[in-house]
């Protein structure tokens, strides 16, 4: 039996999906994203006699100690990162490929405008303990999923 080799290329589903269905994935947690971090604390939902779906939802949000809520957003913007560079592919290093600055752009700039963003939400403030923490996931994710495109999506194989 005579096997035929072919150079071919790995792909993954995780390495890029750059479709117009692959952009609703990283717009939808963006606002999932917004929506979690945003959430006023549940003494303003109170105050103006909000829902108690509201209330309810903001007390389980806020229901875990403050080192906690600052640890979490690591997490959180590892996936953003992850999910961002899943759709405009694989990151490089080479700050001269305009997909890799968008990808820093936007990873970067929304980890920073995100914590900003909290200065004109009722009963919340920017912290730089918040901002260092997301940006620290958004660094890893890059530095993860550039990792991971280098190290199984391009490697080339004989079938």
């Amino acid at each position: 039996m005579n096997s035929v080799k072919n150079n071919t290329t790995i792909s993954s589903k995780i390495g890029l999906s750059a479709t117009s269905f692959g952009l609703l994935v990283p717009i939808c947690y963006s606002l999932f994203l917004q929506i979690l971090t945003g959430f006023p604390q549940p003494s303003y939902w109170l105050e103006i006699d909000a829902d108690e779906v509201f209330i309810r939802f903001s007390e389980e949000i806020f229901d875990y100690p403050f080192w906690l809520q600052d640890l979490s957003h690591f997490p959180l913007f590892f996936v953003f990162s992850w999910v961002w560079l899943r759709y405009l592919g694989p990151f490089n290093f080479e700050f001269r490929n305009p997909k890799s600055l968008l990808a820093l752009f936007i990873c970067l700039g929304y980890a920073i405008l995100n914590e900003f963003s909290q200065a004109f939400i009722p009963m919340r403030f920017p912290s730089l303990g918040d901002t260092v923490m997301n940006l620290f996931g958004s660094i890893t994710g890059i530095g993860v999923h550039a990792w991971y495109c280098s190290r199984f999506v391009t490697r080339k194989t004989l079938l």
